[in-house]
């Protein structure tokens, strides 16, 4: 409306000459009068016409409207299905642990005669390393490949003389372990024979260098090379460690005989003790109270041709107890029963009790003194009680991961392991051991 206006008036203004103006038009008509008209008309009339305001500028365009999108069709509105890990959880990688290695080393020698009862010769008689390897392949699923060569081991290559010193590798541990929960476990493959707190422990992490029960002829429960066999353990931890259970089956893969069942229980009164390994010691990191029973069975185990048909069976009971006493320093104690089920002739029973002080920091480590007496019971009218007593002092560097040792033991062998005319033996033993994760 303003603009039409404006354009309206500046037309009024144009043609307004009044009466006169309109008669020249008339009388002269035609292009010529129109330029007469522009010469004849008054100097006001053109200023004027000059004059009249110039037109407002016009306002800016509006914006474009959005555009008009068309609605999604119903297949295209419909939600896309997820993929196969967004649906299936589990299949998305687990950021589990690295693999764990690490490897363990023990050398000794024994100062002890031909002749048992004299320390009139030299031998090293321990050279023994452990490779370990383990890790996870899956948050419930683990691998262990443990390998084990001692130049001077008992248990040498088949085939070989018994008498003789071998260096071999040897599949000491090939595990696969199920880990559904803390309180139940199931582990397969070549393994430790759960039964008791030594065999658990292991020479690394007890504090005599030598196992208790092989003094005089072997009183150990039945497991196998290194204490391991084949087979399987379900175990579990109760109440975060403070009760532990194990229980397993195993056959060493020889169909010719029964399986051996063997089992073990583990009560820990003050810190917990979980896990399927266990320790002798735990080298001042607990305060520790810890009861354990065991019992094993195998049928026909006991039997020895042309002697007598007998099943196997052990039962057995141990206490550790450690305490730390501050500045590095702890004391332990230790004491274990086993009562086999054999044939006249062997070993029916043995004992032993360990007492043990480590020192406040001394240099870089502490220095532990120990004493061992054990004991042994032949089955029969014509059985002896062998005993052996071990003192010993180590230096803990490291606890566990690096020490030395030097052991004295006598052993009163009586007359069922006399070695030729010697009732006795005599012996110092020294070794070091280092481990490394």
């Amino acid at each position: 409306m303003n603009g039409t206006a404006k354009r309206s008036s500046r037309a009024a203004g144009t043609f307004g000459f009044g009466s006169a103006g309109l008669a020249l038009v008339t009388l002269f008509g035609g292009a010529g009068s129109a330029r007469a008209e522009e010469t004849a008309a008054p100097a006001g009339t053109l200023a004027q016409v000059e004059a009249a305001p110039p037109a407002p500028t016009p306002p800016p365009p509006a914006a474009p409207p959005p555009p008009v999108v068309a609605p999604p069709s119903a297949v295209e509105a419909e939600k896309k299905p997820p993929t196969a890990a967004e649906a299936m959880p589990a299949t998305r990688p687990d950021v589990l642990p690295p693999i764990d290695v690490g490897a363990w080393l023990r050398a000794g020698s024994k100062f002890q005669g031909a002749q048992v009862n004299k320390v009139n010769d030299w031998k090293m008689d321990t050279a023994l390393i452990e490779l370990h390897a383990g890790g996870k392949i899956h948050k419930k699923v683990g691998v262990t490949l443990n390998l084990v060569s001692n130049m001077q081991s008992l248990f040498n290559q088949p085939g070989s003389d018994a008498t003789e010193g071998g260096s071999y590798v040897a599949v000491e541990d090939a595990i696969i372990s199920f880990d559904f929960m803390d309180e139940f476990h199931f582990w397969a493959g070549h393994l430790l024979v759960p039964v008791d707190r030594s065999n658990a422990s292991g020479p690394f992490f007890m504090i005599p260098w030598n196992y208790p029960g092989f003094f005089a002829g072997v009183a150990a429960p039945m497991e196998g090379p290194f204490g391991r066999n084949n087979g399987a353990v379900v175990w579990g931890d109760i109440a975060g460690g403070k009760l532990t259970y194990l229980a397993g089956a195993f056959d060493n893969a020889n169909l010719a005989t029964s399986p051996l069942f063997s089992g073990r229980v583990r009560l820990a009164l003050w810190d917990p003790e979980p896990g399927f390994w266990g320790n002798g010691s735990y080298f001042g990191e607990k305060d520790l109270l810890s009861i354990g029973v065991g019992a094993q069975y195998m049928k026909h185990g006991s039997s020895v041709m042309g002697v007598g048909d007998k099943d196997w069976a052990d039962i057995n009971a141990d206490v550790l107890v450690e305490k730390k006493l501050g500045g590095g320093s702890f004391v332990t104690g230790e004491a274990a029963y086993y009562h086999y089920n054999v044939l006249d002739g062997g070993i029916s029973d043995d004992f032993y009790i360990l007492g043990a002080y480590a020192s406040p920091t001394v240099g870089i480590g502490s220095i532990q003194p120990m004493a061992r007496f054990q004991w042994e019971k032949v089955k029969g009218p014509m059985g002896t009680k062998p005993w052996n007593l071990d003192v010993g002092v180590a230096y803990l560097i490291k606890g566990p991961a690096l020490r030395v040792i030097a052991t004295y033991s006598h052993t009163d062998l009586t007359s069922n392991f006399a070695v030729g005319t010697a009732t006795s033996a005599n012996a110092i033993q020294l070794g070091a051991q280092a481990i490394f994760f």
